[in-house]
């Protein structure tokens, strides 16, 4: 089984929702009780620990599947790595705003369940 964590897709996507909030990385610190020690371990291409993980999916309003692939292979996990690449590829593209990219994976993630269902 080879799980992989995408940490470059996964602190470009913290940076972009920083920008857009016009945050120092001191004031997200603040907000989400880290120290900014934390974001430049992460800019170094460090992986969170697992609450600081959480942490910063929550403030990012995403999931692990957006920045974690891999697994066993059951059509559940297969349709997770579907929309966890979609959802991965419309956080990195830096022509849309974080919430533009959750916009549209909220519009493919219902396209994708409806057609699958068939």
């Amino acid at each position: 089984m080879d799980i992989s964590f995408d940490d470059d897709a996964f602190f470009r996507a913290l940076d972009r929702k920083r920008a857009v909030e016009r945050l120092s990385w001191r004031e997200v610190g603040r907000q989400l009780n880290l120290s900014p020690s934390t974001f430049s371990r992460l800019a170094r291409g460090r992986r969170p620990d697992l609450e600081t993980f959480v942490k910063l999916l929550s403030w990012l309003g995403a999931s692990s599947e957006d920045f974690v692939s891999g697994g066993v292979g059951s059509s559940k996990e297969v349709k997770t790595d579907s929309m966890g690449g979609i959802a991965a590829l419309l956080r990195k593209d830096p022509s849309i705003t974080p919430e533009d990219a959750s916009a549209l994976e909220e519009i493919v993630r219902a396209a994708y369940n409806r057609f699958s269902a068939r």
